[in-house]
């Protein structure tokens, strides 16, 4: 069933190290794993088999261990019960996985899938051919290889189990038709993990699928190139940019590396600015040098082209240490310091050897000026003339600084953050713009919202004027809170704004009430099912928080949350600390349920916040002052503009008469209360207009509000005040009254 040889290699993919190896054994992986049922360890034996998928999705992808353990913590728990056929598949499953990635060194490679062998019984060994494959650089996996190995092995599991389950004559297509195979993966079930989808079909047909797992990288190098190499563009990033690569061959007699120059560079500020980090730059970090042991590190950084962290204590330690066994020796080598210090040193320690990576930017403060720089090489560890220890990395700086001052505040808020090394990536297309590296895409003026237009107006039946004002009071301060009775149109203009300015995609609603709480709202630990019957507990977002991951990841796009009711909850419980960001967006904090290695949590300007507020529950004057301070209000009361003329417009463009109108403006006209006058909305329904609809709806929708406003009030008869005779006999001589004339009237506008 094979359309490729095991031995065959055509070319060096984008010329990159160990190529040809990784690429060999990919595609047996393919053709004989995958489709065969074979194994990459033992070619006698049979282990990608139904049995064993099963087996795996059992205990391990219908089994999550979704605790704080390291992933071979869990794993050594998940398998424990596990057959050594299953163990095997797992560690060739595994070694598809880490294969192709530039993050780790062959070595380490080899000792994480190693350490997944030594479960089977009798004993797997690695052939020498696969560890040799292992030492390929091929692609940086980022963020996703390095959290989500638990997701990315769950999806090579479920679309093993899915692709051996495919008729002979389907699989016979996909293993010659790259597009076939490409479908196939897309639609397989399992977890999402874009970048382990595209992975995989890189090593399944390598000549066709660059190494370039970030989709943004991908159309950002097709756009940029199409229109020189591409005379019909297929409208199919995958097709477009392998075509682009045959032509660029074929011109520079051989593969060539996008990722560097001349080629990174006419893609990514050509045609290439991308929203989110690349492959090759996917982080971004902040490291502290101006006093360390009260030396300013940072000019002999620049002087020999690195980047320090301080490890007084640490002993040796190779750059691919694993998570646990830093520590452990954190712990060990820091145990006078307090448990805060530690859990800080392992973090910082964590970061700098393996989150940060060759292509990350630098950024530094020294003597009120900022510098950037980027890595270019792997960390190490060294012992100072003076004893003491310190991990290394080499950086190229750039020749240019800025003041700290002149730094936007989201940077500059950022760089104030406590800790030697601190996460920069939400920040990296800001960074990159300072560093000329890219153009400024998003306008200096503020958020990228559109103005108000006559289309909007006409949907709401208010003036264009008004909804401009609610625009430009977001655009100024992204909170904004419409207030009044019920019945004014307060939450449908919020969600029709909300549209408007953002998109259904990027709009969530909520609604408070008494019993709504922080967990509900931003993030909270839940029960979840671990498996074997065990129920523990996991930290889950919610409408906030996905919001707000969401805007990180296009801050160019504006998003919406719009909270009903916004009143009826206890917004200081349900905010917490929260609330602090509502009025210092560029400002960061630590949250409630933050691990010790989690960044400080940012606001993004881009998500705007609309609330709505019933006032006859509660009165404006009430409202808590610092509410107040960090929300604009704007009233929407049924006898002022401009939700006094929302009803005409309404009734003149069904094609319904006045009255509704002229009844509505005669009731409130009796009542002084502005907070209980009666909306629009309840006319504005088909069934108003029906036979009997209007004495209907007064009767039960509108009656009964006044009897609430009037109630323990035995002076007045809701009923004989309010009914919609009563309210009829009274429009009624006012109109008699403006037909039969006023001769006072008449004098004086002669006079006039």
């Amino acid at each position: 069933m094979s359309a490729n040889s095991d031995e065959k290699v055509e070319y060096v993919s984008m010329n990159r190290p160990g190529a040809p190896e990784v690429e060999r054994i990919g595609r047996r992986l393919i053709d004989h794993c995958l489709a065969g049922g074979g194994s990459l360890f033992t070619p006698e034996r049979r282990v990608w088999t139904t049995a064993n998928l099963n087996e795996l999705k059992r205990v391990f992808v219908d089994a999550p261990d979704a605790s704080a353990d390291d992933f071979f913590v869990k794993l050594d728990q998940q398998l424990a019960d596990a057959s050594s056929g299953a163990i095997q598949l797992f560690a060739e499953l595994f070694t598809l996985n880490v294969l192709p990635l530039y993050d780790y060194r062959g070595a380490t490679k080899i000792s994480h899938v190693e350490r997944v062998l030594a479960k089977c019984s009798p004993a797997v060994a690695l052939p020498d051919d696969v560890a040799d494959a292992m030492g390929g650089r091929i692609f940086r996996g980022g963020r996703a290889f390095m959290s989500r190995r638990w997701a990315q092995i769950g999806f090579l599991i479920e679309f093993a189990r899915h692709f051996q389950g495919l008729p002979e004559s389907e699989l016979d297509a996909a293993l010659v038709d790259p597009l076939i195979f490409r479908e196939i993966v897309r639609g397989a079930p399992g977890p999402r993990e874009p970048a382990q989808r595209q992975a995989l079909l890189y090593l399944a047909f390598p000549r066709f699928f660059l190494p370039i797992v970030s989709a943004n990288d991908r159309r950002a190098i097709r756009d940029a190139f199409a229109s020189e190499y591409l005379d019909h563009p297929a409208d199919d990033v995958d097709v477009d940019l392998h075509d682009i690569n045959e032509a660029v061959m074929a011109e520079q007699g051989g593969p060539v590396d996008y990722y560097k120059p001349p080629w990174k560079e006419r893609w990514q500020l050509e045609g290439g600015t991308t929203a989110t980090p690349s492959d090759e730059v996917s982080h971004a970090w902040k490291v502290y040098g101006s006093n360390v042991a009260g030396e300013d590190m940072v000019p002999i950084w620049r002087t020999k082209g690195t980047v320090s962290l301080a490890a007084k204590f640490l002993r040796p330690v190779d750059p691919d240490v694993g998570r646990e066994e830093l520590r452990g020796f954190v712990e060990e080598d820091y145990r006078s310091s307090g448990y805060a210090v530690r859990q800080e040193k392992f973090d910082e320690f964590y970061s700098f050897l393996a989150r940060m990576h060759p292509g990350d930017l630098i950024v530094t403060v020294s003597q009120g000026s900022v510098y950037f720089g980027t890595v270019t090489g792997d960390a190490e560890y060294v012992r100072s003339s003076d004893g003491r220890s310190n991990l290394r990395r080499p950086v190229k700086w750039e020749f240019r600084s800025l003041r700290s001052s002149d730094l936007p505040l989201e940077i500059a808020s950022r760089l104030t953050t406590q800790g030697d090394v601190v996460d920069l990536t939400g920040q990296i297309d800001s960074i990159r713009e300072l560093m000329g590296q890219r153009r400024q895409v998003v306008p200096a003026a503020g958020l990228n919202m559109p103005d108000a237009d006559d289309q909007l107006a006409a949907r709401l039946h208010v003036p264009r004027e008004w909804l401009q004002e609610c625009v430009e009071l977001l655009r100024d301060r992204p909170q904004l809170i419409f207030y009044g009775p019920p019945g004014t149109g307060k939450t449908f203009i919020a969600k029709e704004l909300a549209r408007h300015l953002a998109g259904e995609s990027n709009v969530k609603l909520v609604q408070f009430h008494p019993a709504y709480s922080y967990e509900d709202f931003f993030e909270g630990y839940r029960p979840a099912q671990h498996g074997a019957g065990q129920v523990g507990f996991e930290l889950r977002p919610g409408p906030l928080r996905t919001l707000v991951d969401r805007a990180v990841e296009n801050p160019d796009a504006v998003y919406v949350l719009v909270i009903d009711e916004i009143n009826r909850g206890n917004l200081a419980k349900i905010f917490g600390e929260l609330y602090f960001l509502l009025e210092y967006r560029n400002e960061s904090i630590d949250l409630l349920y933050g691990s010790g290695d989690s960044e400080p949590f940012m606001l993004p300007r881009n998500v705007i916040v609309i609330g709505t507020m019933n006032t006859a529950d509660r009165s404006i004057a009430l409202v808590d002052a610092a509410m107040r301070r960090r929300f604009a209000f704007l009233p929407l009361h049924p006898s002022e503009e401009p939700t006094s003329g929302i009803l005409r417009s309404w009734l003149h463009n069904h094609g319904h008469p006045m009255e509704a109108a002229d009844l509505l403006d005669e009731l409130n006209a009796l009542i002084d209360d502005e907070d209980f006058k009666i909306g629009p909305s309840y006319f504005m329904r088909p069934a108003v207009f029906a036979p009997h609809g209007l004495e209907r709806a007064w009767k039960y929708n509108i009656l009964p509000l006044l009897e609430e406003f009037h109630y323990g009030d035995r002076e007045i008869d809701v009923t004989a005040t309010y009914g919609l005779e009563a309210v009829r006999k009274l429009l009624a001589a006012k109109a008699s009254s403006t037909i039969g004339g006023a001769p006072g009237d008449a004098a004086d506008t002669d006079a006039g």
